[in-house]
């Protein structure tokens, strides 16, 4: 995100923030000024970003014969609009200081969503994440046995392959937690996208076959719909809206609808699909989101959401140069393993008595809790930005110190 807005041309970074409440009274003006400006066009969604002080149009070519379905289809041409300014902006085609910067970036982004090979790939780096969730969790049940005459922060220095190895437990402990965690949420990720778009499909079907053929939108405005959803809906966020189609949605709005709270999940909404009848009576049909998929979408915060500043951002670097030490010291021990691992010669490391499971597990265990409060703690604002900056610090710290103090002696 920093290297985004480094690139970014200074008069496109700055505008005015809006709630989700207020951004939607600009709908009808921002359709308006994109159709002033772009009369061969036609808006099929509109998605707002209240922060960042934008709304997205999804357009078209008014006479294409290509379907645009949904808010989170990749068809179609989006445009930004600046309520604060009314000022329009292609969304791929951003004002910005290097144009290789900008696309190395979305082909960076690409990859780490689907490796450049659509929902294929999306499902293989979610089954890749699977395994490297087993990979940690069975590696921190096989860490006991292992340390039995090893104190957390000592490194074996008798052999090389003993050395690299030495590292991998210890970095690879360092970093458990925030690993398997992140590796979860991965996982839940894929089974939130493939569900997400099972729910959506099953909910389209459904408001066709219960709402009369005769609710439709056709006499009625954006407007009139938005302030009739937010009636029937007090408590709920507009994530965004797609237009009235008769191939697909049967010529209803369809709303996608969110619990109101301090950061939504933007990805996912509740649909609610809203017309009229011929006297101009409003009427919604709505189907609720299959649990499962709720708690899916919570993964999502564990793996986009608690990283937003930029000292958390520079932990979560460390930590992934971290992990690729931890994996680079695996690859380096198996290599060496065929050293002599009993060289009398060698300086032993080994603590004379075998170790205590509490011995073994009292240093990862606190790594393990100040780890997850700093993954959990910034996804409650400021303060737990703040608090979970510090958990994460006096993990480090802890493993520091330990390394350092089992050096010396």
């Amino acid at each position: 995100m920093e290297i985004h807005d480094h690139n970014m041309m200074q008069e496109n970074m700055y505008h005015k923030a809006f709630d989700y409440s207020s951004v939607w009274d600009y709908a009808e003006t921002g359709a308006d000024t994109i159709l002033n400006k772009y009369p061969d066009k036609v808006v099929r969604a509109v998605s707002v970003q209240p922060e960042e002080g934008r709304m997205l149009y999804r357009v078209q070519d008014k006479y294409s014969k290509k379907l645009v379905d949904a808010r989170l289809s990749m068809g179609g041409e989006q445009i930004a609009f600046y309520p604060d300014t009314a000022a329009l902006q292609n969304w791929h085609r951003e004002d910005v200081k290097s144009q290789f910067i900008a696309q190395f970036m979305h082909e960076m982004h690409v990859l780490h969503m689907y490796m450049g090979f659509g929902k294929g790939g999306m499902i293989f780096l979610g089954f890749m994440c699977l395994l490297s969730f087993i990979s940690v969790v069975s590696g921190m049940f096989i860490y006991g046995p292992f340390m039995k005459k090893n104190r957390f922060g000592k490194i074996d220095n008798r052999t090389s392959s003993a050395k690299w190895f030495g590292w991998h437990k210890f970095l690879g402990i360092a970093t458990a937690a925030w690993a398997a965690l992140l590796c979860f949420s991965g996982v839940m990720i894929v089974i939130f996208s493939l569900g997400y778009g099972s729910y959506i499909s099953s909910a389209k079907a459904e408001a066709a076959k219960n709402m009369s053929a005769q609710v439709t939108a056709d006499n009625i405005g954006l407007p009139a719909a938005i302030s009739f959803i937010n009636q029937q809906f007090s408590k709920d966020y507009i994530l965004s809206v797609d237009m009235p189609d008769k191939k697909l949605n049967h010529s209803r709005y369809v709303f996608y609808m969110t619990p109101a709270k301090d950061r939504p999940t933007e990805f996912m909404g509740q649909l609610v699909f809203v017309g009229a009848d011929a006297q101009g009576n409003m009427q919604y049909y709505t189907k609720e989101l299959p649990v499962y998929l709720s708690a899916a979408a919570a993964s999502l915060d564990l793996h986009v959401h608690n990283h937003d500043t930029l000292a958390l951002k520079i932990i979560w670097a460390i930590l992934d140069i971290i992990t690729i030490v931890v994996i680079i010291a695996g690859f380096a021990g198996w290599w060496k393993r065929a050293a002599k691992v009993n060289n009398t010669s060698a300086k032993s490391n080994f603590s004379a008595e075998v170790l205590s499971n509490q011995n073994i597990w009292l240093m990862p265990v606190w790594i393990f809790g100040l780890s997850v409060a700093g993954m959990v703690l910034p996804l409650y604002g400021a303060a737990g930005n703040m608090e979970g900056s510090a958990a994460w610090t006096a993990a480090f710290v802890l493993c520091f110190w330990q390394w350092f103090r089992k050096k010396q002696q």
